[in-house]
């Protein structure tokens, strides 16, 4: 019989929210025939319908996946003018060391998520929280604006996950640093074969596609990793991220 850390690990090699739906769908039904996955207008109705009941929907499974010690760990790293897109429902709010930030700029392309993190401004207080209905594909923001820049499981939502990366690291100070919390592809053959054969149903189901490579999408966007962290089978990333190469890799 599995011991409770295995199960943990197990639920938590699909990334967060929907973690045991995705296993059980996986294992006990056929592959779905092939078919182009939903449009960024169709994900962006499914995080639209979701959003009033998706911390409901996600908590147990991030709490059994150990995803709440993941954003408090990266979350915590954050200083000065900070911008979090793909906000969602705010679930990182609580997380933040309010003596490091000084204000915090949220954006998010569904507005009913941002209509969800707006009751959530208590958890950041007394630190100023801007919230704006923006896509991460086009921030409008000046060159170089942020201190921190953080995104957690939104790659995997993005329609063009490279052309958002670029964005994110265009409005990103040339000392700052962009935290990445993300679910993608997994070392473990047997897990992503799970991951490319649910594919189409996740995405249509959740908006996300769960099988990204997320540093090859990471450094095709003009970042260097500087710490990269991982858990559940490889499939969870904990990235800290810099503008430009560390100054020993320029030297080299």
């Amino acid at each position: 019989m599995a011991s409770a850390s295995q199960v943990r690990v197990a639920l938590g090699a699909l990334g967060s929210g929907c973690a045991l739906t995705f296993v059980l769908t996986q294992l006990l039904s056929s592959p779905p025939k092939a078919k182009p996955c939903p449009s960024e207008k169709a994900r962006k109705e499914t995080f639209d319908q979701l959003a009033p009941r998706w911390d409901v929907l996600v908590r147990s499974d991030e709490f059994l996946a150990g995803i709440g010690k993941l954003r408090r760990r990266l979350i915590q790293k954050a200083r000065g003018d900070v911008l979090e897109v793909a906000v969602g429902s705010g679930r990182n709010f609580s997380y933040y060391n309010t003596g490091r930030v000084t204000e915090i700029t949220a954006v998010d392309f569904s507005r009913a998520m941002l209509e969800v993190a707006d009751e959530k401004r208590k958890e950041v207080e007394p630190v100023p929280l801007r919230l704006k209905l923006a896509s991460t594909h086009r921030l409008d923001f000046e060159d170089s604006s942020f201190d921190t820049v953080v995104d957690t499981f939104g790659i995997c939502s993005f329609e063009q996950p490279v052309q958002a990366l670029q964005e994110m690291r265009r409005v990103l100070k040339d000392d700052g640093q962009m935290l990445l919390l993300e679910h993608g592809a997994s070392k473990w053959e047997f897990v992503q074969g799970m991951l490319n054969r649910g594919i189409h149903r996740h995405v249509e189901k959740y908006g996300c596609y769960a099988n990204r490579d997320i540093p090859k999408l990471v450094r095709e966007a003009g970042l260097h990793i500087t710490s990269d962290q991982r858990s559940h089978f490889g499939t969870t990333y904990s990235l800290v991220c810099a503008k430009h190469p560390p100054k020993e890799e320029e030297e080299e």
